[in-house]
């Protein structure tokens, strides 16, 4: 017990960074409801912190969550100009942010908090460099992929020892497309510090250079470098179990998705990974369930629009379409409400593009998947949704182009090699198409049902 409270706080403080990277791309979540701040003096205000709307992680977490923000509030109040305590504040914001989904403690609360540090060019060196380090990681939230990136390119200048800097740089890098450069800094990351965050990274960029045996050794090892029940060891946990069911390696990945559930119950990309197990299975109610588990925690679009994707394997075509109108309409919705209290826009390009793609308005998505290709025009998720549209539109020739780009490493995705299958066949390369479908099946026999 003694070591989980130490690392909790220690975590608070220094850990924030980690949390705020999801290898995935993860959908857009809600924003603060609350522009409530409290007050320290005439001159200074803090963002309040709100209550959840539903019960996750462990009541310890929780504890020291409110324990840290209650000190911080204290210590402003004898010393409104004390970095260190704003800094403290933005890590609690960003906890909090991941732990509920609520997208604007980094839009708002935490950027708040930083810039408000880096403007004040403290005398200590640790604590601006603390703060372009979180900065670059709340940015590639927000998935403003380029900003993170010069955010975290000025704290090497810093301090180029650092590993949690490198952390931010492979994440940046990798949106970017730049993947040579992205191994470079993995590299020196675990030179410099080999633990659950570096390994974690060097598990996702060989799973991107087609490694996916490498990736799920590196990702155990990260899995086995933390505290089983942390949230940051469980996030690698479903990685872990991820890894196993993109390969298709179903009971594997079922039996570390529950090891997760039973060290934090309820939670939510647990609850989605057995959903995609008892989906590829066939088990299209247990799937519904699952997934309905993980949403009533953390209602991102993307838990939603695989609900939507489960009713459309049932047959029922209806469901899905509305369950699917939905989440285009709480996109928009949130696209327009980010103006309020929001430092820097949660860019949701790619999610507005997929969500249209749901429900068939090709043109719509293609509008939205084109601005997040013209940021990061070398990134292969990107090349990727952008040749499923054209084929989806029927423009074969451009679908193929851009399909030509995501195997640029050779990474070894089944559904991505076969969509791009069924490009290249309807492009009228049918030997091309043969050896991708075939590639396809050799990696995981079970292909995503939408795509066949």
């Amino acid at each position: 017990m003694k070591k989980l409270t130490f690392y909790l706080r220690n975590f608070l403080l220094y850990g924030a960074l980690y949390l705020l990277i999801s290898m995935s791309f993860s959908a857009c979540s809600q924003n603060r409801e609350d522009n409530e701040e409290v007050v320290i003096n005439d001159a200074v205000s803090v963002p309040k912190l709100l209550p959840r709307k539903t019960a996750t992680g462990t009541q310890e977490e929780n504890a020291q969550i409110v324990k840290t923000y209650n000190e911080a509030l204290e210590a402003l109040k004898v010393n409104a100009g004390d970095s260190k305590q704003y800094l403290k504040l933005a890590s609690v914001y960003i906890t909090e942010g991941r732990v509920t989904g609520n997208n604007g403690y980094y839009s708002g609360a935490a950027l708040k908090m930083l810039d408000k540090v880096i403007s004040s060019k403290p005398e200590d060196s640790n604590i601006l460099f603390e703060s372009l380090s979180l900065k670059s990681a709340v940015l590639l939230n927000l998935h403003q992929f380029r900003e993170a990136l010069a955010v975290a390119e000025e704290g090497r200048k810093l301090n180029a020892y650092n590993a949690g800097i490198y952390g931010a740089l492979v994440d940046a890098n990798v949106e970017m497309g730049n993947y040579s450069e992205a191994v470079k800094d993995c590299d020196q990351m675990l030179t410099i510090r080999p633990d659950l965050r570096s390994y974690s990274r060097a598990s996702y960029l060989r799973q991107i250079y087609g490694d996916n045996k490498g990736a799920i050794t590196a990702m155990r090892m990260a899995v086995e470098s933390g505290v089983p029940g942390m949230e940051s060891t469980e996030w690698s946990r479903v990685n872990w179990g991820n890894l196993y069911l993109n390969t298709g390696q179903l009971d594997t990945a079922r039996m570390i998705y529950e090891t997760t559930l039973s060290y934090r119950p309820g939670y939510a990309p647990a609850e989605m990974g057995l959903a995609k197990v008892y989906a590829a299975q066939k088990k299209y109610d247990a799937a519904v369930i699952h997934a309905k588990n993980a949403i009533r925690v953390l209602s991102e679009a993307s838990y939603v629009a695989y609900l939507g994707e489960l009713y459309m394997m049932m047959g029922d075509k209806a469901k899905a379409m509305d369950v699917n109108k939905e989440v285009v309409r709480l996109l928009e919705e949130n696209e327009k409400e980010q103006t309020k209290g929001t430092i820097a826009k949660h860019n949701g390009n790619r999610e507005l593009a997929l969500a249209y793609l749901n429900v068939n308005e090709y043109d719509k998505a293609l509008e939205y998947a084109s601005i997040d290709y013209k940021m990061r025009p070398n990134n292969i998720d990107a090349n990727d949704l952008m040749s499923w549209i054209y084929y989806k539109k029927g423009n074969y020739t451009e679908a193929k182009k851009y399909s030509s780009v995501v195997f640029q490493t050779k990474i070894k995705n089944a559904d991505m090699l076969y969509k791009s299958g069924l490009i290249y066949a309807a492009a009228g390369d049918q030997t091309t198409a043969a050896k991708l479908k075939k590639d396809a099946i050799s990696v995981s026999p079970y292909i995503d049902a939408s795509y066949q």
